[in-house]
């Protein structure tokens, strides 16, 4: 299983991997206001790996994987938007 944003090289376009396509939009959905897409995407990707290859592939049950996804991503992401980020020094007067 690829990432879920991973790009399809022909298209140039982002496939979502189908179990984890509503995840995605939610966890997307949930954090526009709040961070970077692309910061968004690549957690998703990242977390979405863990549960990726051998570990997983034999596993009659895969069910629980866009939960976990779901659930560490939000976690992850959630801190992130909780940390003050630096602030720029323009428009600050001495």
């Amino acid at each position: 299983m690829a990432g879920p944003t991973s790009l399809d090289p022909r298209s140039d376009k982002p496939t979502i991997n189908a179990d984890l396509q509503d995840v995605v939009h939610q966890v997307r959905e949930e954090f526009a206001d709040q961070l970077d897409p692309d910061d968004v995407n690549e957690c998703l990707d990242r977390i979405a790996a863990k549960f990726d290859g051998a570990k997983f592939d034999g596993a009659k049950v895969r069910s629980f994987v866009p939960l976990l996804v779901r659930r560490y991503a939000r976690d992850e992401l959630h801190e992130r938007s909780r940390t003050p980020r630096p602030r720029s020094m323009a428009g600050r007067s001495s």
